[in-house]
């Protein structure tokens, strides 16, 4: 690792106590990283068996989670983002570019895979979501923590009840954090949060769920 390099799991020597926690919630918030446990429980929820929902899950990790992982690691070591979380705005399209493209070829694939009605709405939910995002970061910083952590309580609630309400808290707990660590300002979290309810409550109703 080159000296200066920045990692996932860095934190911030600033800030104090309340700072250093906003970062590791920032950190396990991680759209990327979030991805991997909530598409893991709606395949282990909608699969017909266990070997069919990690199928899946192994599908969505690759190109969801894990290919656009190493493609920001690859374009922070080579000097192009300037940190894991590409925070300076006029950096994310190209990562954000190829995260579209690799949802998209995770869509074929679940296609093929006939994979269950809810897993394939909630692929094209948030496939949805991040092409706006994509659009807008064009010209504003929208939080994309917010949408994912919006994103993936609201599927929750429509798909399996209005008891994971009680996961809400922590959309709020997110945004604060993404606040704390001036990454982005209040309106820029609820219109993340805003987008993400909106593309997953409409394309469940489109998809009869």
């Amino acid at each position: 690792m080159e000296t200066g390099e920045k990692l996932f799991f860095d934190t911030p020597s600033i800030g104090g106590s309340w700072g250093r926690l906003a970062h590791i919630i920032s950190l396990v918030a991680n759209p990327l990283f979030l991805a991997l446990p909530t598409f893991l429980f709606i395949s282990l929820r909608v699969a017909p068996d266990i070997v069919h929902a990690l199928l899946w899950w192994a599908v969505i990790a690759a190109g969801v989670s894990i290919a656009p992982f190493l493609f920001i690691r690859w374009g922070v070591h080579r000097g192009h983002y300037s940190d894991p979380h590409v925070s300076i705005r006029e950096q994310r399209f190209v990562p954000l570019l190829f995260g579209l493209g690799c949802f998209s070829l995770v869509f074929v694939s679940l296609l093929l895979l006939h994979v269950a009605v809810p897993l394939l709405a909630t692929m094209t939910a948030s496939l949805v979501a991040l092409g706006i995002a994509t659009m807008v970061t064009k010209f504003w910083k929208i939080s994309l923590h917010l949408v994912g952590i919006a994103g993936a309580v609201t599927v929750f609630c429509v798909m399996f009840g209005p008891w994971y309400l009680f996961l809400s808290p922590l959309v709020v707990l997110v945004g604060w954090a993404r606040w704390r660590v001036r990454a982005h300002t209040p309106l820029q979290a609820v219109a993340g949060t805003a987008l993400a309810v909106g593309v997953a409550v409409i394309t469940l109703w489109l998809f009869r769920l």
